[in-house]
């Protein structure tokens, strides 16, 4: 279901007032340890064992509020139109009426591996919407980007937006990441 914002009053709101770019990004999971099963090793992800594991990445983000990077597999820079897209998708979106519950969804991992970045003029991250598909599950940076939106996407309802978000991802060029979900 969606709401009546007009493309006007998107691009008004934040964080896409702000963004100089808005990305859509593939990436390994920034949240991933990977063990050597020969010796027993454990290893964070970073550049230089990206590179040792001839993992090809375009270029790294950092979050703010993060001690954690992104280190894109994929990128695609977003034209106004498909940012327009993008916005009714994610503004517009609402649930049904009367339909918020008090249970929500508890996933058990989050482990995402796509993510909406919105750039300043300096190219610096200052907002982002990591995506998990697998989980089918979302949250965002700040928090206060899109009201209620980390809470939305704990909940069921929210698979269709994830759903929306991933044809968009594909529809964009991102082939990385995306799972599909089992109809229920």
């Amino acid at each position: 279901m969606y709401g009546k914002k007009t493309v006007e009053e998107r691009r008004a709101t934040f964080p896409f007032s702000d963004a100089k770019k808005v990305l859509l990004v593939a990436f390994p999971d920034p949240n991933m340890n990977v063990v050597n099963r020969d010796s027993g090793e454990t290893f964070k992800i970073d550049s230089l064992n990206l590179i040792r594991w001839n993992i090809k990445f375009i270029k790294s983000f950092e979050l703010p509020q993060s001690e954690k990077k992104y280190f894109a597999t994929e990128i695609v820079e977003l034209n106004q139109n498909q940012i327009d897209s993008l916005s009714h998708i994610l503004l517009n979106y609402k649930f049904k009426k009367n339909k918020i519950s008090n249970f929500t969804l508890m996933p058990t991992s989050f482990y995402p591996k796509n993510a909406i970045l919105f750039l300043n003029s300096n190219n610096k991250v200052f907002s982002y919407i990591e995506l998990c598909s697998g989980g089918f599950q979302f949250t965002q940076l700040p928090e206060q980007t899109i009201p209620y939106f980390n809470i939305f996407g704990q909940m069921r309802e929210s698979w269709k937006m994830i759903d929306l978000i991933r044809d968009f991802f594909k529809a964009n060029g991102i082939t990385q990441g995306f799972s599909e979900r089992e109809k229920q």
